[in-house]
């Protein structure tokens, strides 16, 4: 007897934003995660890394019902305390909570429902897993959301063997937590942690807690330092020397006479790290200590400046598409001509060759360390940034950036081994994906004898819409993710959103806010960063190595 066949409906995935539509992110997040390992874009303050050991280890002391969920409602209710605490500190000594105190706490934004003038509230209420309230979805909260991962991968914490819930290692671990204990009521804040209602004047009771007293215990503190700078040998190895390196390096920048006001400190980094030079022009002289790492960061700009690049001109031709051919084209290749009608607009000698118009942008192009010329490679990357997609009379604009950010990369020359002062797998770097090895290869085999215009054809299809194609399906039978932007139909492809070409987020404002935190920076009175004593301190024996 033949087998029954059954015939079902299969739910399509539902349609997401997703990320990284063409793939060419993936390289600088892999980079940025090797220079800064340990911190993440959602590890803000540096009081966590103490704190959640320290939640661990007196859990374990304190109660005797060690199940998952007696973990969970402690660990809920206790970093809801800790966020508490800090802003109700801010509010008490007056300074607007820059930074010091409830800035980038867990549960923040929910926590600071509760009014300044309530008689009092239920812990409980915010601590749920429920509710409108509910501080934190995760059901461990912030430590499963954004710590747990970098404490493990620091040596902080562990998968609890059996147990359902984390443990702390003995070394690391538990020195932090003591330390932490050290200095803190504990007794009070677990009182608190169990009342049914509490009141803002009993937090008071708490301020040891609230992250600006970390300096006040000297013990937590110095094993935070030696936890992040890696001063140590506990607190060695696991990418302990690159982040030593890495935050030594933007002290080193901290440190300099020539500053910008005008520019994000992440900016400052980025530009002097991709130049060789300050905001000045100057040279950027380091020791020997941070010639690696400062190279790392050079090569990070570099691949961030192909990516958006690539992005640019893929977002600029799917809007073209919105707005010229009715949100659809007949296939891939059709992309080509939008992207030439695009760039035809602005006057561009299509006929050259490609090798030829490279000689000629190598002579005009600002010099590398020129980079507050508006010319530069860097400067076209922040315009196209925050050049608004929405704005058809943006688009010829944003290719022409892309377009001329390519050709500055191709103009200043890509090394053999770009990637060489990083630990990635060689198979990493698969030819097929875009990278600064699939630049330098693309220049010297695909594009030879191309003119421009064909150079830009090639461009919008295969490393535009052909590689979205390619990377959106990736995802849907890997990930269950429909994350197309323009999508495959029968007899066309239909826009479905152009998405803005952005730059990566390389944990450089959370290192801020960190370095803030153990000491080493503060803000003068005009805003600009400057070195601590202890700070000046620490950056003299990073540059010793």
């Amino acid at each position: 007897m033949a087998a029954a066949e059954t015939v079902a409906w299969v739910k399509p995935p539902e349609p997401i934003r997703g990320l990284d539509h063409l793939g060419v992110q993936a390289p600088c997040i892999a980079l940025y995660g090797q220079l800064l390992p340990g911190i993440t874009n959602v590890t803000d303050r540096a009081r966590y890394y103490s704190f959640h050991p320290w939640v661990v280890w007196a859990f374990e002391q304190r109660y005797p019902d060690h199940s998952v969920e007696e973990f969970r409602r402690v660990l809920r209710r206790a970093e809801c305390l800790f966020a508490l605490v800090a802003i109700r500190h801010a509010r008490v000594v007056g300074d607007g909570d820059e930074g010091l105190h409830g800035r980038a706490m867990v549960g923040r934004d929910k926590l600071l429902r509760i009014a300044e003038d309530a008689e009092g509230f239920a812990l409980e209420d915010y601590a749920t897993l429920e509710g409108p309230n509910r501080y934190f979805k995760n059901k461990l909260g912030g430590l499963g959301q954004y710590y747990f991962g970098p404490l493990r991968d620091l040596r902080v914490l562990d998968h609890h063997e059996g147990a359902g819930y984390p443990g702390y290692d003995d070394q690391r671990g538990r020195k932090l937590a003591e330390s932490f204990a050290s200095a803190v009521p504990e007794d009070a804040f677990f009182r608190v942690l169990e009342q049914q209602t509490t009141t803002w004047e009993e937090l008071d009771e708490l301020e040891a807690f609230c992250p600006c007293k970390l300096h006040e215990n000297a013990t937590e503190h110095e094993l935070l330092l030696d936890l992040f700078l890696a001063r140590t040998e506990p607190f060695q190895g696991d990418g302990g020397t690159t982040r030593r390196a890495s935050l030594g390096l933007m002290l080193d920048l901290v440190s300099q006479p020539a500053r910008d006001a005008d520019y994000v400190f992440e900016g400052l980094l980025r530009g002097a790290a991709y130049t060789g030079a300050l905001v000045d022009g100057s040279v950027w002289q380091v020791t020997d200590a941070h010639q690696r790492v400062l190279r790392g960061w050079g090569t990070y700009q570099r691949n961030e400046l192909l990516s958006i690049a690539v992005q640019g001109l893929f977002a600029a031709v799917l809007r073209a598409i919105e707005r010229d051919e009715a949100r659809k084209i007949r296939q891939a290749s059709d992309a080509a001509d939008v992207a030439v009608r695009l760039l035809a607009s602005l006057g561009a000698d299509l006929r050259l060759p490609l090798d030829a118009l490279v000689t000629r942008v190598r002579g005009v192009l600002p010099a590398l360390a020129d980079w507050q010329n508006d010319d530069h490679e860097l400067q076209r990357g922040w315009r196209l940034q925050n050049l608004p997609l929405k704005d058809d009379t943006n688009l010829e604009e944003i290719a022409r950036e892309s377009i001329a950010i390519l050709l500055a990369l191709l103009a200043r020359g890509v090394d053999e081994y770009p990637y060489g002062d990083f630990e990635l797998d060689p198979e990493y770097f698969d030819p097929r994906e875009v990278h600064l090895l699939s630049l330098r290869h693309a220049s010297k085999a695909e594009w030879t004898g191309l003119t421009v215009e064909g150079w830009v054809r090639w461009l919008a299809v295969q490393w535009g819409v052909a590689r979205h194609l390619r990377v959106a399906l990736r995802k849907l039978r890997g990930e269950r993710r429909d994350t197309f932007r323009i999508r495959p139909l029968e007899g066309e492809l239909r826009v479905v959103e152009a998405p803005a070409p952005v730059f990566t987020q390389p944990r450089v404002s959370r290192a801020q806010q960190i370095l803030r935190d153990l000491g080493l920076v503060e803000y003068d009175d005009e805003g600009v960063m400057v070195l601590t004593d202890r700070g000046r301190a620490e950056l003299e024996a990073c540059r010793v190595g």
